[in-house]
């Protein structure tokens, strides 16, 4: 009885914790949302219709005897969001090109083709990409995480997309599906847990990480006099007790 009742508050225990993390996750995607420009309830409802109609996923097109077909919430929401950073010029066609060829390019040479699984990534891989979006993102935009946030995103999504789904689909397509049954190749298939779609969430996560960092180590030591630096090349007070100079009187005409 006793053995019965303590399984039982163990996975009481493993069950909680394992909400709370899911809870914690789901929050931290939230601020993601906000970090690249949307408002808190554009960012709840992307979240809900991510959470919600993401399991799903469309058919496109049939190839031999295959179907090809995209998961809403693991690739066509985050496309989505994609357009809408490009349509609103918070990600510019030229830095945002690039960073999608790097991490395209990371990605393609770091994922497989697996008969019967799909496109694969080794587990120490797996952020690799993530970091290449990241860091490409802090190089271009090294003061200003609200430019940065956003090419991060998509970057990692449009580059885990093209180097990964893409560029491996012959791969998959030229294996035979299993016989006797409709399958569909899903870009994006895991939603909220896929590749494509964390790729660009963990790359935002590294920014807003980095940047705190940075904000902190500029309050202190040597960090501070490198802060100062750099504000005072941009013409702009860097020093929280200065004070401007007194505006000098002219002269009335006639007086020396």
């Amino acid at each position: 009885m006793a053995e019965e009742i303590g399984m039982s508050v163990l996975v009481l225990v493993v069950v909680g914790i394992g909400i709370l993390l899911f809870f914690l996750y789901i929050s931290s995607l939230e601020r993601v949302y906000e970090k690249i420009g949307f408002t808190r309830a554009e960012a709840g409802t992307i979240l809900t219709l991510t959470l919600f109609f993401g399991w799903l996923t469309i058919p496109l097109f049939p190839y031999n005897d295959w179907w090809i077909g995209i998961s809403i919430g693991g690739a066509l929401i985050p496309i989505i969001i994609c357009v809408l950073l490009l349509r609103s010029r918070r990600v510019g066609i030229a830095e945002g090109g690039i960073g999608i060829v790097i991490v395209a390019t990371i990605t393609f040479f770091i994922t497989r083709a697996e008969p019967g699984v799909g496109i694969v990534a080794d587990l120490e891989f797996a952020f690799v990409p993530a970091l290449a979006a990241a860091f490409f993102s802090i190089s271009t935009f090294w003061v200003d995480v609200s430019r940065a946030a956003p090419l991060a995103y998509l970057s990692g999504v449009l580059g885990t997309l093209i180097g990964a789904d893409v560029f491996h689909l012959t791969d998959i397509l030229a294996t035979q599906p299993p016989s006797g049954e409709l399958v569909i190749l899903s870009v994006g298939g895991a939603n909220i847990f896929d590749m494509v779609y964390l790729t660009g969430i963990v790359a935002v996560m590294l920014d807003i990480l980095i940047f705190w960092m940075q904000k902190r180590q500029s309050k202190t030591g040597f960090g501070r006099v490198v802060h100062e630096f750099e504000m005072q090349a941009e013409g702009l007070p860097y020093a929280k007790d200065m004070t401007p100079a007194p505006k000098l009187q002219p002269g009335r005409k006639g007086r020396i």
